[in-house]
Parts: C-alpha cells; sequence; structure tokens
C-alpha cells in the first residue's frame, strides 16, 4: 500500500509519501505564492524521490485544516482532484493531529495550536493513551486564555506545539515547548484512525466563519 499525504494548514507545506510505515520519500518548505502548482511540482518531486509513479499510489491522504483559508482550500482540492482522477482511497486528517504527533510519544498532553489572531487561536488538547490520540479538549476557535485556563484546571504537564510558539510566548503559560515544523509523514502513527472521505463532499475543516462570511452576516443584522 502506498500513500501520499499533503499538509499545508500553517505556513509549511509537509508532502510524504510511505509503505505501510516506512516513508519512502518527503518535502518540507515553507509555502509560497501560487501554492497548488508548487504542490503539484513537489508531489512529483516526493514521487521521484520515492522511485513512484502517481499510478503507484492506492490512497491520498489530505490534511483537512483547521489553518489558513487559502492553503488547507488548495490542499484540498489537490487532494480529491488525485483521489479521482487515479480512482483511489481518499482519507482526511486533521492539522492540529498532525502538529501533535511531534510530541507523540510524549506523557504530556499535547496542545498543538495555530495563531487565529486577535489572541484566539485553532486548538486541541490531546492525550496519548496507548498509542492513540484522545482528545482531551476538542479541536476548536478559542481564546489563548481559555486554553490556558484549561490547561491550569488540569494536572497533567503539557507541552505546546505550534510553529507559532515565539510569536505568542508572552502569552503562553510556563511549560515545555516545540516549535519544530509539521512533518506529515508522521501520519503513520496514526493510521489507523484515519478516516474515508468521499472526494465529492470532502470539506476543509475551518473551525470559524471566514471573515466575508462573518461580513454578510453582520450586514443582514443591522
Amino acid at each position: 500500500m502506498v500513500s501520499l499525504i499533503v499538509e499545508a494548514s500553517n505556513g509549511v507545506c509537509s508532502i510524504a509519501c510511505f509503505d505501510n510505515e516506512t516513508v519512502l520519500a518527503e518535502k518540507n518548505f515553507v509555502c509560497s505564492n501560487n501554492l497548488s502548482a508548487v504542490i503539484l511540482e513537489e508531489i512529483d518531486n516526493c514521487l521521484k524521490e520515492a522511485d513512484k509513479k502517481k499510478t503507484d499510489l492506492t490512497e491520498i491522504i489530505s490534511s483537512e485544516g483547521p489553518g489558513s483559508y487559502t492553503a488547507i482550500r488548495v490542499v484540498a482540492a489537490v487532494c480529491k482532484t488525485l483521489s479521482y482522477t487515479l480512482n483511489i482511497r481518499l482519507k482526511k486528517v486533521s492539522s492540529l493531529k498532525l502538529q501533535a504527533l511531534l510530541e507523540f510519544d510524549s506523557n504530556k498532553l499535547l496542545v498543538p495550536f495555530i495563531d487565529a489572531r486577535r489572541g484566539n487561536v485553532f486548538g486541541a488538547v490531546y492525550k496519548n493513551e496507548e498509542g492513540k490520540l484522545v482528545e482531551v479538549l476538542e479541536e476548536g476557535y478559542y481564546s489563548l486564555e481559555e486554553i490556558n485556563n484549561f490547561l491550569s484546571s488540569q494536572s497533567d504537564e503539557f507541552v505546546y506545539i505550534s510553529k507559532d510558539i515565539e510569536k505568542l510566548n508572552d502569552s503562553l503559560l510556563e511549560g515545555s515547548k516545540n516549535n519544530d515544523m509539521v512533518r506529515a509523514a508522521n501520519v503513520f502513527k496514526i493510521y489507523d484512525s484515519l478516516e474515508d472521505v468521499d472526494c465529492y463532499n470532502m470539506k476543509p475543516q475551518y473551525l470559524r466563519k471566514t471573515e466575508a462570511e462573518r461580513e454578510l452576516e453582520n450586514d443582514k443584522n443591522k
């Protein structure tokens, strides 16, 4: 079984090709303009490095967000198109879970988050229980204060996991921190929990309304 995963929710794009638990090749880089074309090019580069062709793939795994609206839409579109044209399975995975996997072997609470501006984040709290990521605080759109209050109410130690730690460090509690770049290849650690989705109906997980949707709603309420 040869899988391809694509993630680009928070300014970093990570693409990996793996066969069961063996990572054949991976590409990790900072997102740039013309993301769709760049992702397609890097998919080709990744497959070439893995010595595989698109027709060798048996499934596509798409990061579903949350994160950058543009990036998660692009990733979803690319993955859905590949799934459809190659007639292979499509699975999805949360971008927050992919971040949490950077500390998967830790016995601490795992606190991945993505800056959503104005003191807010997309975040969740997980715990590794017998090799499974268990949601302690469900994925959502929170203020950092809400996340911190929740962590303060827990007896377990915790580790923040985010590329945005340096940016928001003054608002974080004292504790362990990991600001490494996300690695999509880590997904094999929770592969058995991934959900199959219909390539026609898969939708990005935004967790909040877009600015345009909020403005439209405000106009209707005036």
